[in-house]
């Protein structure tokens, strides 16, 4: 539900691509709030059956967290295209199935994971293809935020709680780069600063000839800052920090550097600039894509079920 607002401005400033029909909201609260949210102006609230007599494309799926994949299995049983927030359930088999749905009915799922299309990120999958950073021993990822009270309220509803909200972007970066690993060592626990929740997320992934992390806290001042994935090869490095960098008309920025080579000095890094991004285009332009068949979607559902499996054992 907190990246819906974002969702939404981001179809719309696609509207060469996609025309929004409506929102599907069956609570009533949460009606109410979204009316008095600007960037859902205008558009009609209406029921699932009128949605579906609408005969729409695709379903974007960004609701209340614990409610996202019985949603998507609902649109993907329909027979649409589905689009859901990340991660998804906390229920291992009813992640599985809502895979295994979209398999079976020829139906493109995409999750929101939306540091797949960072440009820094691009450039970096780039760079180890090339096999300019040589073999890849570890990742390091921090996606940390200031929090808050009010922020650290919400957290015991999710049993992993910060490895699970926001750690999960990274683990997909880990995967991403590293593979999946041989062992999985959760450090998660609770800073006791306002309430009993696990607010500060590590965990640390072992592979044959390297070790990453990921750590994650809603209590770290000036957090966002920090956020970073450190990428280091025997034969080069590469790190994004912060990974975004809002800038004021809405769209980010992203600082990195990269280091080619094994040469002598104290840093050799040098910056790599990239054009300013939308953190969402990335992720709606090729889900566009999927559904035309001008593109195929490169994360299976058998990816997807593998890496939400990884995500809950990172969160014990």
């Amino acid at each position: 539900m907190v990246h819906s607002a974002h969702a939404v401005t981001a179809l719309r400033g696609l509207d060469e691509i996609y025309h929004l029909e409506a929102i599907v909201e069956e609570d009533s609260e949460r009606r109410d709030f979204i009316r008095n949210t600007p960037p859902y102006a205008g558009l009609p609230f209406i029921s699932w059956e009128e949605a579906q007599r609408r005969n729409p494309d695709a379903f974007i799926i960004e609701t209340d967290e614990h409610r996202l994949v019985e949603n998507a299995i609902r649109s993907l049983e329909a027979g649409y295209h589905t689009y859901m927030d990340k991660p998804g359930s906390e229920d291992a088999a009813q992640f599985h199935r809502m895979c295994r749905i979209a398999e079976k009915n020829r139906r493109v799922l995409t999750l929101g994971y939306m540091f797949r299309g960072n440009p820094a990120v691009q450039y970096a999958l780039e760079l180890k293809k090339q096999g300019k950073l040589g073999r890849i021993f570890s990742v390091e990822g921090q996606m940390s935020c200031p929090g808050g009270p009010g922020y650290r309220r919400t957290l015991p509803r999710f049993k992993g709680g910060m490895m699970y909200y926001l750690g999960c972007h990274l683990i997909d970066m880990v995967v991403h780069f590293c593979g999946f690993p041989d062992e999985v060592m959760p450090m998660n626990t609770c800073t006791g600063i306002d309430e009993d929740c696990i607010d500060y997320g590590f965990c640390v992934f072992r592979y044959k000839n390297g070790l990453s992390f990921v750590k994650t806290c809603a209590a770290e001042v000036n957090g966002n800052a920090r956020r970073s994935i450190i990428i280091s090869g025997t034969q080069g490095s590469f790190e994004i920090q912060p990974i975004e960098l809002p800038r004021k008309d809405g769209w980010d920025d992203t600082i990195a550097r990269e280091t080619i080579g094994i040469q002598a000095g104290f840093d050799n890094s040098h910056p790599v600039s990239f054009p300013p991004h939308r953190r969402y285009d990335w992720l709606f332009q090729n889900f566009a894509k999927y559904i035309r068949g001008e593109a195929v979607n490169p994360y299976s559902g058998e990816y997807e079920a593998k890496l939400h499996d990884l995500i809950l054992q990172a969160c014990r």
